[in-house]
Formats: C-alpha cells, structure tokens, sequence
C-alpha cells in the first residue's frame, strides 16, 4: 500500500484568479505583507500505485493540460513561500475524493483504495506563523470540517 500526494496547480502563464481573491480578502481583513498567493488542489491518493501510473492519473484526471500542470511525492521542490495545506477532518465526507476514486477506476486503474483532497496556499512576502495561523482561520478553512498544517520558507 503506497500514500501518495499530487498537487495540481496552474501554469506559470496562467491566472491564479482562486489566489488574486484570497489576495484581495486579506487585504479587505486589513493584513498586509503578503504580496501574492498560488493555490492547488491537493489530492492524497491511497492504493497500491506505482509512480507511473500516478502520473497517468495526473495527466488524464486531475489536471488540465491546457492550464494546470501537476506534481507527486516523488518530486521534492524546496518551498520558497510559506505553504500552507488544508484537508477534511477524519470523519468528514470528501465526495470530491469519492468521485476521483470513481474516476481513476474509470481510467481502467485498479488498486485505489481512497482518495482524501484539501486544498494548498503558497503565500509570499512579509509573514509570520501568527499572520499565516491567521489567515489560515479567517480564510482558508472552515474550522468546523477542516484542519489546517503550514510550512515556513526553506532558506
């Protein structure tokens, strides 16, 4: 049994329209420092997978080859930003997981045992964990449903 993590983002040359806003909202709650904001889906994929056929799941489900690119655990990249990763609590229906593990078994691709999804910020600029636990609370998540972890920037 393998975990593993894809993210999906946005292209380089593509808007982050869903981070512009969240950009917006923090300036409108009266934080400043934070120059820019990058958003993925997050999906963590539980089955007996290799990295080929993740890629595969990647590239024909989860991304828009048009507009997104996409990455798996197997690719460590060091963050430069703070990140942070919201995901359901246990217990809490994902029916967006529900309905990729119905996908991927669409594919053709047997082995998937569940599929969890949150969601990742990228945040740069002047920031503190305070500011980031912040924004995380006021914003990013609902503290009913949703849990939230963060990173600081590696130098």
């Amino acid at each position: 049994m393998n975990n593993w993590k894809v993210e999906v983002f946005y292209k380089p040359d593509v808007p982050d329209t869903i981070g512009q806003g969240i950009l917006e909202d923090i300036a409108d709650l009266g934080i400043s420092g934070v120059e820019s904001v990058k958003t993925a889906t997050v999906y963590w994929i539980e089955g007996s997978l290799n990295l080929q056929t993740i890629e595969r799941i990647g590239s024909e489900l989860l991304a828009d080859p048009i507009t997104q690119l996409f990455t798996s655990n197997a690719d460590n990249e060091k963050i430069k930003d703070w990140a942070v990763e919201v995901q359901f609590k246990p217990g809490v229906t994902d029916a967006v997981g529900d309905s990729t593990v119905k996908g991927i078994r669409d594919l053709g691709i047997e082995g998937v045992e569940t599929v969890r999804t949150g969601q990742k910020f990228w945040l740069s600029g002047t920031l503190s964990a305070e500011i980031i636990e912040s924004i995380a609370q006021r914003l990013l998540m609902n503290d009913v449903i949703q849990t939230f972890s963060y990173q600081e920037p590696q130098a």
